[in-house]
């Protein structure tokens, strides 16, 4: 049975505490088991205007979606609803909080907690890792303003062939539709974050978290009378990591590809980083010292020419 909760359920669990950088709020939504590790974790993350959460990453795949105003992931600014997916062992951040801001985090696993990159001890851990395999990418939603029925929309970036995969669904008031399959993902979470859904005899306002186990088949979306805008999110099936066969880096100075090899974040001479004021062609030579990378905040040290088959 899937598991379901809105904010009103758990607003008394909501915790503060001060930190460095302001203060920070966190409510659980849905608690794992502790004696289960595949056991579903969400909660909601909220801090001060200003709050920075450090370079980090985790044991396990896990979604963000952002709530409220807008903030920084890296480099790249994010506005309310924008979905984050990070792959296990993917360093990612500073995470940079605006006046209002908060992220619901959604894992099918449950996670022991960001683990810094500043600490050589994690640092280490990270490197160590074979045949690692990071990525992380955003995106933002289209609701398209629905009369009658149900439109859905596909994310064109978080996807891949093992189950990943991310959709934002508007219901018309009071329409029925059904959720994509979670069959082939490792596990479904559904984000009301506009209008309710009605399920079990209640109706569920925004912000509420559903977690769908994939053998519990296609959720029924059922809008209320403001109708129903739904994020339903995809994790990947869990599959062995194939070592890489050997393969040489090459290139001519301005065609070059360079790598972080934290995070996985790529640099094309060819492309420059324009919003950076690094122009098209500019060698990796010519990059300033001091620019790090817009994911994860790796210093040119930590890239290495990207190797090509």
């Amino acid at each position: 049975m899937p598991q379901i909760a809105s904010f009103e359920d758990v607003k008394a669990r909501r915790t503060e505490r001060q930190v460095p950088t302001g203060t920070a709020w966190r409510t659980s939504f849905i608690d794992p088991d502790e004696h289960n590790p595949a056991s579903a974790q969400a909660f909601l993350v909220e801090g001060t205007a200003g709050r920075v959460i450090k370079p980090h990453f985790h044991d396990h795949d896990q979604y963000q979606v952002i709530v409220g105003s807008d903030g920084l992931m890296g480099k790249h600014r994010v506005t309310a609803n924008a979905v984050h997916f990070s792959r296990a062992h993917t360093p990612y951040g500073p995470i940079v909080f605006g006046e209002g801001m908060g992220f619901l985090t959604l894992r099918a696993h449950r996670d022991a907690g960001a683990q810094y990159i500043d600490d050589p001890e994690k640092r280490s851990k990270l490197e160590a890792i074979n045949n690692r395999h990071p990525f992380q990418v955003t995106e933002a939603p289209k609701f398209p303003a629905v009369a009658s029925g149900a439109a859905v929309h596909a994310f064109s970036e978080i996807n891949d062939e093992q189950g990943l995969a991310s959709y934002s669904i508007s219901v018309a008031p009071h329409a029925k539709a059904l959720a994509p399959d979670p069959a082939d993902s490792n596990g479904q979470y559904l984000i009301v974050v506009r209008g309710s859904l009605a399920y079990g005899g209640r109706e569920y306002k925004a912000l509420s978290v559903a977690f769908v186990q994939p053998q519990e088949g296609r959720f029924e979306l059922v809008a209320g009378a403001q109708g129903l805008d739904v994020l339903v999110l995809h994790f990947p099936r869990t599959v062995a990591q194939a070592a890489t066969a050997p393969q040489v880096a090459r290139g001519a100075p301005g065609t070059r590809v360079w790598q972080c090899m934290l995070c996985a974040f790529v640099y094309d001479e060819a492309k420059g980083l324009p919003d950076e004021g690094i122009a098209p062609g500019t060698p990796w030579e010519d990059v300033p010292e001091n620019w790090y990378c817009p994911d994860c905040s790796a210093g040119k040290s930590d890239f290495q020419m990207a190797l090509m088959g």
